[in-house]
């Protein structure tokens, strides 16, 4: 029954009980450790007196916010804070961006250019996935890593060992969402409201297909157009279903206008969005009828993870302004896996570090815990989750593991 949903201050009050974050030491501690542990890799595998070249693949021109521009700046704080401690060996690491303007021919080029003529080691990118895919078999063919910080689901079913994916994607999204209704919510009845575009009804395919592995039902499920401001139609089809509780998957805006109007029409219970929600639009719109909604969000000053605040002082000692998108951190952590990778091999040829790569576990980052081993390259294992609370994002876990079962 739609009573059965979770109330806010037992939500909170789930959030100290259940969900303690279990939390590794974190991987800024390795900034601190003194240079010469860091150099100490005798068997490491580098040309004398060259830098370890890592190659970065995305937009970096043609619009006043590029898209690879947040990506680009993570990296590059990761590279220096890495070479103010000595580098790997004593050898600096170099990045060499390169942009792709979004066009799979010119990004098809950059990376054979990244691979064969500047030798890196890796590449980070493309955040845009039509050049990601046509970049993929080229990374296979030369047997570079390729490092990308893209959510299409695709990009990992493809079977190319060289791909490790940074940062969150849709799956993972979905897994957590679900496996926080049905696990910590208790949840067995589940409507969902999700505009209908490719990106919504995918969405909804992909948490009606993990809440079905936790056991529990889909049994209402309706759509809504951009724009739309009217939802009394879809809530009244739900509510006839009596479902434990609500998902709502859209924009801002339009999932506040949803939220007023469940809260009109009786339901009082907790509703669980997208990560869009993390804009301040949202509450702004939907006022207390915005409090109880959870949402997933793998970056946010909110995170109390001690790494986490110390990257968002970090990179606004350095760059002036905040990180702009959860690119920035997706950079950042792309090139400490790398260095993790090249530290624990003690070389630089890029099977090694591929090989090394792969058998990551439980590996604590800005966005969450990676995990590539047993993986397609999928590594992100976990997300933050926050609680709208008297109209502010509070934390409810930091670090929130999806079901084992929910993941690809």
């Amino acid at each position: 029954m739609i009573n059965r949903a979770l109330e806010c201050k037992d939500c909170l009050q789930a959030g100290s009980r259940r969900l303690k974050p279990q939390l590794s030491v974190p991987f800024l501690a390795f900034l601190l450790i003194p240079p010469l542990l860091l150099i100490s890799c005798s068997h490491l595998v580098h040309g004398a007196g060259n830098p370890i070249k890592i190659g970065l693949l995305a937009p970096l021109t043609a619009r006043e916010q590029p898209p690879g521009k947040a990506l680009l700046e993570g990296a590059t704080l990761a590279t220096e804070q890495i070479n103010r401690q000595g580098g790997i060996r004593g050898v600096k690491l170099k990045l060499i961006p390169k942009d792709d303007a979004s066009n799979p021919a010119v990004g098809a080029q950059a990376l054979r250019e990244l691979a064969e003529k500047e030798e890196c080691v890796a590449i980070i990118g493309s955040t845009q996935t039509p050049v990601l895919m046509v970049c993929m078999p080229i990374a296979n063919e030369k047997q570079i890593p390729l490092l990308a910080p893209n959510r299409a689901n695709e990009i990992s079913q493809l079977g190319n060992k060289w791909l490790f994916r940074v940062g969150p994607y849709d799956q993972l999204t979905a897994a957590c969402m679900a496996s926080f209704a049905v696990r910590e919510l208790k949840w067995q009845r589940i409507a969902i409201l999700n505009q209908n575009d490719d990106l919504g009804m995918q969405e909804m395919r992909d948490i009606s297909r993990s809440i079905g592995k936790l056991g529990a039902a889909l049994v209402s499920q309706a759509t809504f157009d951009r724009g739309e401001k009217d939802f009394t139609v879809q809530i009244t089809k739900i509510l006839q279903k009596e479902p434990d509780g609500m998902m709502v998957w859209g924009p801002p805006a339009e999932t506040a206008y949803i939220a007023q109007q469940l809260r009109q029409m009786g339901y009082h219970g907790v509703i669980i969005g997208s990560p869009d929600l993390r804009d301040a639009g949202y509450i702004e719109i939907s006022g207390q009828a915005g409090d109880h909604t959870v949402f997933a969000a793998s970056l946010t000053p909110a995170n109390r993870r001690p790494m986490v605040s110390r990257f968002f002082e970090d990179f606004q000692a350095h760059f002036g302004y905040p990180p702009s998108s959860d690119l920035a951190a997706s950079g950042y952590e792309a090139v400490m896996l790398l260095v993790k990778a090249m530290l624990t091999a003690k070389s630089t040829d890029r099977k090694v570090i591929r090989n090394t790569l792969s058998h990551i576990e439980n590996f604590e980052l800005l966005q969450g815990l990676y995990t590539f081993k047993g993986s397609h390259g999928d590594g992100l294992r976990s997300l933050p989750l926050l609680i709208y609370l008297n109209r502010h994002q509070i934390p409810l876990n930091d670090q929130y593991r999806a079901d084992p079962r929910t993941l690809p």
